[in-house]
């Protein structure tokens, strides 16, 4: 085998490389209902793959960026929906969680009420933080609260850096699209 040779084999262990080992993504989300507003967006190193904002209505969002802006009819029992529903399940398992940053701001307008209100939802972040601990033992989860007791305000955001390899991916949804086509 020549140096050629041995050259060429790098090309396919590469490739290789890019489909086994693990994608970092960092998925970015807030929503405000008082103003019926959020934004999400996916990261991939640092660089940006997607970004909208967003509007929830009873049948429809509304996705807008820096191009355009989209409508997008939300139907439970459409084929699409069951194949998204039956694909985040697959994809689930073989997500490795890195970190979730949960941040939000509240205020109802008495301090004393507002106080409580906040205690109450570190409790529930803190129970749903233990569930997440007890599946996806690697993850680091932290909560970031800013308390405004006397104006009314209501504004939550999430921060989230998951691993998944391209390989797992298409296995996924492969599979989601089988299980869907073999159900109906």
């Amino acid at each position: 085998m020549t140096i050629r040779d041995s050259l060429l084999l790098i090309i396919p262990a590469i490739i290789i490389l890019i489909i086994v080992f693990p994608i970092m993504l960092e998925v970015r989300v807030s929503y405000n209902p008082f103003e019926n507003r959020g934004a999400f967006a996916i990261f991939f190193y640092k660089f940006k793959l997607l970004y909208y904002r967003f509007e929830l209505h009873s049948k429809y969002i509304t996705l807008k960026n820096d191009t355009e802006t989209k409508k997008v009819d939300i139907e439970i029992n459409s084929p699409q929906f069951e194949l998204i529903e039956e694909f985040v399940k697959q994809a689930a398992d073989k997500i490795r969680l890195k970190h979730i940053l949960v941040y939000y701001n509240i205020g109802i307008g008495d301090a004393f009420r507002t106080a409580m209100l906040c205690g109450f939802i570190n409790q529930i972040f803190g129970f749903l933080f233990l569930y997440l601990k007890s599946k996806k033992p690697t993850a680091s989860l932290c909560i970031y609260d800013t308390i405004s007791y006397n104006n009314i305000v209501f504004e939550l955001a999430a921060r989230g850096k998951i691993s998944i390899s391209l390989f797992d991916l298409v296995y996924s949804f492969v599979y989601s699209y089988i299980i869907t086509k073999i159900a109906r």
